[in-house]
Parts: C-alpha cells; sequence; structure tokens
C-alpha cells in the first residue's frame, strides 16, 4: 500500500509539475506587461534575428580616434567591463577588433559621418540662412499608436468619461509641432498622420501581440525613416505613465538618449553592430547639447521635476552631468540611424495630469510643442 501511495504521489507531481510552469510563466508576463515603463527592459527579444553587413562600417575606417571610440563606449554606452569579451584592441592602439572586423583609429577625429546617409549638423548650415533651422530635416515620430489600437498596447486610461491615449495625444502635439518647425525653416517629415500603424503587416500575423506593436510598428518606422526620409535628426515624442491602477500623485519629466546596453545585450551580435554603428557617427555628440536645449526650454514651461533613475538601475545612467538626460537602449532610438531625442514628459496617469486634460486637453499638446521646438530653435541658432 505504502508503495501504491508513493507511486500515486509520484503521478500527481508530474501532472502539477507543467501546471506550475504555466502559471510562472503567466505571472512574468504580467509583471513584464503591468510593470512601469521606465523600469521594462528593453524589448531585445524583438531585435532582428541576423547581424547587420559590418561593411557599412567601412566608411568610418580611420576617421575616429581610439581614445574618443573607447571614451564613449566605457562612458555613454556600457556600464560595466562585459564589452571586453567583443572588443580586442591592437597592441599598438591602432585598431580595434570585433566580430571578425578590424576598425582603424585616426590620430585625430574626423569630422561626422552620419550613417547610411550623411545628417547634417549644426555646422553644416548655412550662416546666412533667413531663418534659423533652414536647410534642417526633421523627422517628427509620435509614439506608439493610440486610437483603438491604445489599449492593445496598454497606453490608454479611462477615468470616469474621460479616456486618455498616449498614441492619440502624441499625434496632436506632433501636428502643433511640425507647424512650429517650419514656421522656423525646417522641412518636417511625420513618420505617421494617423492613429493607424505604419506597419503593413496585422495582428493576426503574430503570435504575440507585442510583437505587433512593438517589433514589427517600430521596424517599419525605422525603414521608412532610414531608407525614405533621412532627416537630420528624429524627435520621438511620448507621455510618459505608470502601470498604477489608481492616479500617481506627481509628474516628471526626462529624455532618453540612445546607451547604456545591458551585458545580455551587448552578447546579441545585431544589437552590438548597432552600439557601434553609434559610437562611430558620433550622435550622441549632437543629442546631448540639443537635449539639453530642449529639456532647458521645457523646465521654463512646465517647471517639472526631473525623473530620476536608481543610482544602480541596470540600464540607465545620467548623461552630460544634467538631471533630465539619461541614456537608455530602447529599440527606437537603436535602430533610427540619426540623432534620436526620445522625449518622457509628464505622467499620463497622475491627478494632476489628469485634471489638466480634463479642463483643456489642447494646452498641454500645445505646451508640449512649444518648449520643443523652443529648444531646437535655441540650438539651432547658437554659432
Amino acid at each position: 500500500m505504502k508503495s501504491s501511495r508513493n507511486k500515486s504521489s509520484t503521478h500527481w507531481l508530474f501532472l502539477l509539475l507543467p501546471l506550475l510552469a504555466i502559471l510562472m510563466v503567466a505571472i512574468y508576463s504580467i509583471y513584464k506587461t503591468q510593470s512601469p515603463p521606465h523600469l521594462r527592459t528593453s524589448s531585445i527579444a524583438l531585435e532582428e534575428s541576423h547581424p547587420a553587413s559590418l561593411s557599412s562600417l567601412d566608411k568610418f575606417q580611420a576617421k575616429i580616434s581610439r581614445d574618443t571610440f573607447l571614451k564613449r563606449l566605457t562612458t555613454t554606452y556600457t556600464l560595466g567591463p562585459e564589452w571586453k569579451k567583443w572588443f580586442s584592441f591592437s597592441p599598438d592602439n591602432t585598431s580595434v577588433s570585433f566580430d571578425q572586423y578590424v576598425l582603424k583609429f585616426s590620430e585625430h577625429d574626423e569630422p561626422i559621418q552620419g550613417s547610411s546617409w550623411n545628417w547634417k549638423t549644426r555646422e553644416n548650415l548655412s550662416p546666412q540662412r533667413s531663418l534659423p533651422l533652414s536647410g534642417l530635416h526633421i523627422a517628427i515620430d509620435p509614439g506608439h499608436i493610440g486610437g483603438n489600437y491604445a489599449s492593445l498596447e496598454e497606453r490608454e486610461y479611462q477615468y470616469g468619461p474621460t479616456l486618455i491615449r498616449e498614441g492619440s495625444m502624441t499625434l496632436k502635439t506632433g501636428t502643433i509641432l511640425k507647424h512650429l518647425l517650419e514656421k522656423q525653416g525646417a522641412t518636417v517629415s511625420l513618420v505617421r498622420s494617423t492613429n493607424e500603424p505604419v506597419t503593413q503587416k496585422r495582428l493576426e500575423d503574430f503570435r504575440y501581440p507585442v510583437d505587433y506593436y512593438r517589433k514589427s510598428e517600430i521596424h517599419a518606422r525605422a525603414k521608412l525613416i532610414n531608407e525614405e526620409i533621412q532627416p537630420d535628426l528624429v524627435i520621438c515624442l511620448h507621455f510618459n505613465g505608470s502601470a498604477s491602477k489608481t492616479p500617481e500623485s506627481t509628474q516628471h519629466f526626462h529624455i532618453l538618449l540612445n546607451g547604456t546596453y545591458t551585458d545580455s545585450e551587448i552578447s546579441l551580435p545585431e544589437v552590438r553592430h548597432r552600439m557601434i554603428q553609434k559610437i562611430l557617427s558620433r550622435s550622441i555628440e549632437l543629442e546631448i547639447p540639443l537635449a539639453k536645449a530642449i529639456a532647458s526650454a521645457f523646465n521654463r514651461k512646465t517647471n517639472l521635476p526631473p525623473f530620476l533613475y536608481s543610482p544602480t538601475a541596470p540600464n540607465a545612467q545620467n548623461l552630460g552631468n544634467h538631471p533630465n538626460l539619461w541614456a537608455r537602449n530602447l529599440l527606437a532610438n537603436r535602430l533610427y540611424q540619426c540623432p534620436v531625442i526620445f522625449m518622457e514628459p509628464y505622467v499620463m496617469n497622475s491627478t494632476p495630469f489628469i485634471e489638466r486634460f480634463q479642463k483643456n486637453p489642447t494646452e498641454i499638446f500645445n505646451e508640449y510643442a512649444l518648449a520643443v521646438s523652443e529648444g531646437i530653435v535655441n540650438y539651432y541658432s547658437q554659432k
């Protein structure tokens, strides 16, 4: 009888183990989708499965010094020493090898070369231009999709009759911003002009919805930006929010620039190659001062406190010794092959934002757009 009971217990154990595994996966999935956006890890699983050809780096041969390459790698794009597994410097420090590719260094940094196209810096604009942004091509990327897709994206909040959808708000803000920048002489392209996906694929094409609205959608926008629009910079508009079921009490503001690749991210060839491309194009040299100018204008108009990541955060670090600037490796600011300013202001599920939105949502959109426009104009007006 004792042997029979043991067999029966073992039988039930084997039946329960798969159920426990399913339960653990479900709990983890809930955590991943409901954790605050600023605490979620970047969508590395959604990255392309095959590395890009390293021949695209040929244009950077002998264009960057060893000191600049190493400084960018260790102070902006990584946090720990794990990168040493993938990079090998020559004994005479004239080159670095990675993935069977050899990059030669120059003694001094050459002018920024851009990436797939030579995007313009402030110095490339005509000093005789009639308007501060004449000759500049800016792409505005209204974050998320909005409209009827907002619930699927988990970027929708309902408070009584008040419906707040991030993608819808970023499009309205982006439309206002486009007009303001054009008045200052810029050529402006909206990455999307409706609350519909840019990707031609549809939800039923994917096993997991997140692969649709994050992977396919962002890759479609990247293809549009990199192959057709080819702007001098991209402004990604977002409204921050948390997974809290009840309204937050406060708001804050920060800007995300590409950087802080985690050890697990660097281990993936495609992601590692994107990081190298960012270092070599030296987009960060434009992003930091431009982001500072935008942050200054935003702070003057909104007086929002900065959002501060934990000093021990494994995927974020402060940049430029500025409280509003942080380096994060996001799919969008990694794939877009030019300077990218990724905005994260307000907290759209906070009591102050909700009350203001209920009174006059257009006032928020105007404030947002005016601050970004003012910051861009201030930066490009400097000598």
